[in-house]
């Protein structure tokens, strides 16, 4: 009989895309590790994992998760535990920023004090630009151009907007994501996306971010999100998590991206 897991896991303290969360419960149905690493060039190596269990088995608070941890991109990099870390989340991450240009794949290794291995690789993406952009008060919509890449397996994208109010606690009026796998699309062409959103008339500034991301790191975004649907309708309905990593769950990938900051005053 399948077994219900869940991870004890502190989304806040996870190095993941801050598009989908993930969710807490249904997430297989055997003991093993999850491991989540998003590599970004020109930004340090982070990656964190968690032991999960079933439910019917005690967790050790005091139990550390104790993982041998290395990525091989130009060199070796050998991930640290970051200190302080609560004892049942393995947070591990190198001070080395990730070169920008000349590695095209990473590979990750881990060895767990079972003595089993876990293994992944990811390619590295295609440097992106927002090529033009615009934030519109009467209809309540960003849109941005970018180029595609001509290589169609290059054309994997997220595309993010927060209104943001800062003379309030929490800054972020509304954020919303769209997912785009643009595959199919002709290669080395401009494309324009839009996205509506009614809280840009009440917002101070607008923050706009742009990913090119793998194709595993886009069939991972989705099933989060699908999980993520599941779990608010009824969560004892398993969704399996698309992820790449040969041993454990989660996603081991790296994403390059644009980020635009657009003030009031330079709203259309």
């Amino acid at each position: 009989m399948r077994k219900i897991i869940s991870i004890f896991i502190l989304t806040g303290l996870f190095s993941c895309m801050p598009e989908e969360e993930l969710p807490i419960k249904d997430m297989g149905a055997i003991s093993g590790y999850f491991i989540e690493c998003y590599c970004i060039p020109g930004e340090p190596y982070i990656l964190n994992a968690a032991k999960i269990l079933p439910l019917t088995e005690m967790i050790d608070p005091g139990a550390v998760v104790d993982l041998d941890v290395s990525i091989k991109a130009d060199s070796v990099i050998q991930l640290v535990p970051v200190p302080g870390a609560p004892s049942f989340l393995g947070n591990y991450q190198h001070m080395t920023r990730m070169e920008n240009y000349g590695i095209d794949s990473l590979f990750l290794s881990i060895l767990t004090p079972e003595d089993e291995h876990i293994t992944a690789k990811t390619a590295v993406p295609e440097a992106i630009e927002i090529s033009s952009y615009t934030v519109s008060q009467t209809t309540n919509s960003v849109s941005i151009t970018f180029p595609t890449s001509r290589n169609p397996r290059q054309n994997y994208y997220i595309f993010s907007m927060q209104a943001r109010k800062s003379d309030q606690d929490d800054p972020i009026l509304k954020k919303e994501t769209i997912y785009m796998d643009l595959s199919d699309h002709t290669p080395g062409t401009s494309i324009g996306k839009t996205i509506k959103c009614p809280q840009i008339e009440q917002a101070d500034a607008v923050f706009i971010t742009l990913m090119r991301i793998t194709e595993a790191c886009y069939n991972y975004q989705i099933s989060l999100y699908e999980a993520n649907s599941a779990n608010q309708g009824s969560i004892t309905t398993p969704v399996p998590l698309v992820g790449n990593i040969q041993g454990a769950l989660g996603i081991f990938t790296c994403y390059t991206k644009s980020n635009k900051y657009i003030p009031k005053e330079k709203f259309n």
